[in-house]
């Protein structure tokens, strides 16, 4: 029965994920679809994912630098017509990959599967959570992650020249070449988020001197998915009155997360203009 059914090629790009990694792996195995093969592409890690990987793969390789090429050389690798990018620190739903095939199944080339804050983490992804839910079936602020295989090869696959802003990359070049993306309801829950906000910050720092690269080949796009008033956030009105409390501080994150952005981003800008 398996063989009459569409290979899935899950694409596991990990470095150092020996915390994440097992929970992540169990849940691809977990599908309620079984026709799956599992591929981990691991960046030089010093810890034990590689061992651990090995024990739910045959198919684990040692690719860099960075998390866009592991997936595009993960994808090269894939035997199935349908290839899905699920980062080592994810677990999903057991209906995802199930949902994702039937909904290519009706007629769309790439699906949405919206990835959810684990808010046990830290009360940082508590905030986050507020923000990112409200994303969900907003395509502005997300990125098909599973997709035909052929159509991940048309689009030339991730970017590997940008590091941050990769997946808006993706979408865009998904939504320029005219090929249709659908959304589950299903999701996967994201086990890493931040504890340390200082250390989160930076690290938006790091990503806004980044971003330079994503917005100089994404001008138009940017300038709706990097702002920092979205139409998403008065769609959701309700919910800052819902959760006054948590709103405000979504509000002070957001300028936080942006201010550390705009500074990493200027002095990204400034450096490029004085060489």
């Amino acid at each position: 029965m398996n063989r009459q059914l569409p290979l899935v090629s899950v694409i596991v790009p990990t470095k150092n994920s020996s915390k994440t990694i097992k929970r992540c792996l169990d849940s691809v195995r977990g599908q309620t679809y079984q026709n799956i093969e599992i591929i981990v592409v691991d960046n030089h890690s010093t810890d034990q994912t590689v061992s651990t990987a090995k024990k739910y793969s045959d198919k684990v390789y040692t690719h860099g630098p960075e998390r866009s090429a592991q997936v595009n050389f993960g994808v090269s690798k894939a035997q199935g017509g349908l290839v899905y990018k699920v980062d080592s620190d994810f677990v999903l739903d057991p209906e995802v990959i199930s949902q994702c095939v039937a909904k290519i199944a009706e007629g769309c080339d790439a699906v949405v599967v919206h990835n959810s804050p684990d808010i046990s983490v830290s009360w940082i992804a508590k905030i986050r959570k507020f923000e990112v839910d409200m994303y969900k079936y907003d395509l502005t602020h997300s990125s098909a992650r599973f997709l035909k295989k052929a159509v991940y090869e048309k689009i030339g696959g991730f970017n590997e020249k940008i590091t941050a802003g990769e997946d808006y990359d993706f979408q865009n070049k998904l939504n320029k070449r005219g090929f249709k993306t659908g959304f589950i309801e299903a999701e996967a829950l994201h086990l890493g988020e931040p504890t340390n906000l200082w250390k989160h910050l930076m690290k938006y720092f790091i990503y806004g001197g980044d971003f330079v690269h994503y917005a100089s080949e994404n001008k138009k796009e940017s300038l709706r998915q990097l702002n920092i008033i979205r139409p998403v956030y008065l769609r959701h009105w309700q919910k800052f009155f819902a959760h006054p409390v948590l709103g405000m501080e979504f509000i002070i994150y957001t300028l936080l997360k942006y201010g550390f952005g705009g500074a990493g981003y200027l002095s990204k800008t400034v450096n490029r203009v004085l060489k």
